[in-house]
């Protein structure tokens, strides 16, 4: 297939034919409804014959007619090498005119008509075409002369006229033509539909092969735009159009005869500057270059970089000069309305004056405004002890400024409250937690102890194993307790050291294999690479994908996969962690990162619902992110590193 796509030669047969088959469908579909309109279908050829005949007379009579009034003794001349004959009489003087000799004819045209002549006073004959006439004092009065102004005399006369066209028809003229095609018609007219539709059928085949072909040069792949198809498509629409235009001049230049073969020599170059045109437009269409390859295109995008330009230096303009430009915009119209109305004085004169009111507020506003913003955006990057000039405003603007004045006695208690809430909050979990954990330890310490004694009463053993479960998980409690309190706060020490994050993900894994052997978990890995390395701290890192792992264990549905893959892209190593919630997970990503929430609402796992926001915590310590996404039972952890170099 691609050999007949590619295969030039075959593109140039396939253009040629197409040439020859265009025209053939052309000319066809033409004379199927000539022939149709003129009954080539419904009557015999002898009939057909004398009605095209009769009809050419008719056409003929009005030229002829006045080619009598003008001349008559022109007439002789002008039709010795037409196939008309005529006879002309003059019923009023009896004189006539005629080159008919009783020869057979195909058809005949017969008029009568009254005819003016006027004479001078020398007798001397004028045509009413020559006459000058005028209107004298009576309305209804018509008085007729010549050219040098002298009166009229008016004759009327009754006029025959009868066209003959002679079966002895000579090769001069169209009425031959006529008839040569009439019999060329009627002898073919069921053979011309079948050729017509052929030559459409193999034309639509032909057109698709070149459409479908073009644009593949020899044994290239894809789209090749070559030079020839390469004009834009507005230039190459005005090419065409200027073409068709100056085909139409020519024509008006020449005689029918000449102007047949100039018509058939510019129909065939047109054909190929219409089909060179389609087809490039085509190119550019596979290529997808057509808008953007255009003239009107670049001169779009030009303008809209001005426009973007004269944008961004508005936009960065102070609130002043942009009034001024709006000042200096109103005084242009200001300066056209007193043009158009300069004999009003009085007008331009109110006019000025509330342009010049109008300016002076406007201008304030404007310096207002501007304060005002300056004022806002220090407020915003922390400068809170700022004021705002007041003076010169009025309005709600000078309310408006003194609402933000006073703004940032509250924003300053609002914030002062804030952090020593937090602060406090810290605290007491940090202090809580090591007031907590010195008793615990004991505790722990002790229980451990009864465990090694001997002891054969059951109950005791029982409660000894609950106590010592309990108080290991009240001091891992304790123990992420203080670990969140310092991570949130930034009191942690971090080491930053370059880290392989394919080792460290398959030791994290292989620590996790029992746990996820015992939940039916498959774990499925795609490290894309063994050599990917991040500044990181190895401890607080491997912190974060155990507890990733073991929030996997806890809350995964059983018997399903778990999938963690690692990737680079854009200069970031990308870990993500994917498993299906044993529940709904009714809740967003960013609330599971929160202290104390946990995604099984009814709390009847083990946990204390700070793994995700210590492991968050521990990320952007390192440098990272951390950000997880949830769909229905879908859990979906993503972390980022920028990646080093080895």
């Amino acid at each position: 297939m691609n050999k007949v796509i590619n295969n030039i030669a075959l593109k140039i047969t396939a253009i040629c034919l197409s040439f020859l088959l265009f025209f053939t469908a052309i000319f066809s579909l033409i004379s199927v409804v000539y022939m149709l309109y003129n009954n080539f279908y419904t009557k015999d050829f002898t009939t057909l014959q004398t009605d095209t005949m009769q009809q050419l007379t008719k056409n003929e009579m009005g030229r002829f007619i006045n080619e009598y009034i003008e001349d008559p003794v022109y007439l002789n001349y002008y039709y010795s090498d037409k196939n008309f004959l005529y006879d002309v009489r003059d019923l009023t003087d009896g004189t006539g005119a005629s080159n008919y000799e009783s020869q057979d004819y195909y058809a005949e045209n017969y008029e009568k008509q009254a005819i003016n002549y006027y004479y001078n006073s020398a007798g001397e004959k004028y045509s009413e075409y020559e006459v000058d006439y005028f209107y004298g004092d009576d309305e209804y009065d018509i008085k007729y002369y010549d050219d040098n102004k002298n009166p009229l005399t008016q004759e009327t006369h009754t006029v025959e006229f009868t066209l003959y066209i002679p079966k002895n028809l000579k090769n001069t003229d169209t009425v031959w033509l006529v008839n040569i095609f009439t019999q060329f018609g009627f002898n073919n007219r069921y053979s011309i539909i079948f050729m017509g539709l052929a030559s459409v059928i193999l034309c639509v085949v032909i057109f698709s092969y070149l459409f479908v072909s073009v644009g593949h040069g020899n044994g290239g792949e894809g789209i090749s735009v070559c030079a020839f198809n390469n004009l834009p498509a507005d230039i190459l629409t005005a090419i065409i159009a200027v073409c068709f235009l100056f085909a139409l001049l020519i024509l008006d230049n020449f005689n029918w005869v000449t102007a047949y073969i100039v018509a058939a020599v510019l129909a065939a170059i047109l054909y190929f500057v219409a089909l060179w045109y389609l087809m490039s437009i085509t190119v550019q269409i596979k290529a997808k270059t057509l808008i953007k390859h255009t003239v009107l295109y670049w001169i779009f995008k030009r303008l809209c970089k001005i426009g973007g330009v004269l944008k961004n230096i508005y936009k960065n303009l102070a609130t002043a000069y942009k009034t001024a430009l709006v000042i200096v915009v109103l005084f242009a119209v200001l300066a056209f309305f007193t043009a158009v109305n300069y004999y009003n004085g009085n007008v331009v004169i109110l006019w000025l004056l509330a342009y010049c009111v109008i300016s002076v507020f406007i201008m304030l506003a404007a310096i207002a405004f501007q304060k005002v913003k300056k004022g806002g955006e220090r407020i915003v990057n922390g400068d809170l002890d700022s004021k705002i000039d007041t003076k010169y405003m009025y309005g709600d603007i000078k309310d408006f400024a003194e609402s933000l004045n006073n703004i940032n006695c509250g924003l300053q208690n609002a914030i002062d409250d804030k952090m020593r809430s937090e602060r406090f909050k810290t605290e007491l979990i940090t202090n809580v937690s090591h007031d907590i954990k010195t008793p615990l330890t004991s505790i722990v310490n002790y229980v451990d102890l009864i465990k090694k004694e001997d002891c054969d009463n059951e109950k005791i053993n029982e409660y000894i194993e609950v106590l010592d479960r309990q108080s290991n998980r009240l001091k891992k409690l304790i123990e992420d307790l203080i670990e969140a309190s310092k991570a949130s706060t930034g009191n942690l020490t971090v080491q930053l050291e370059k880290c392989n994050l394919s080792l460290l993900i398959n030791q994290a894994v292989g620590e996790f294999d029992e746990k996820l052997e015992s939940k039916n978990l498959q774990v499925v890995q795609s490290l894309e690479s063994d050599d990917l390395y991040i500044m990181a701290d190895g401890r607080r890192l491997w912190r974060v994908f155990d507890n990733l792992l073991n929030n996997i264990c806890k809350y995964a549905l059983c018997g399903t996969r778990v999938y963690i893959n690692l990737k680079s892209e854009n200069g970031k190593a990308i870990i993500t962690f994917k498993n299906i919630s044993e529940q709904p997970i009714n809740m967003s990503g960013e609330e599971l990162t929160e202290r104390f929430v946990r995604g099984d609402r009814s709390r009847n796992t083990e946990g204390s619902g700070l793994g995700l926001s210590i492991a968050k915590s521990l990320t952007e310590l390192q440098n990272g992110t951390l950000k997880i996404v949830t769909d229905a039972d879908l859990f979906k952890v993503i972390i980022t590193f920028d990646l080093i170099k080895e």
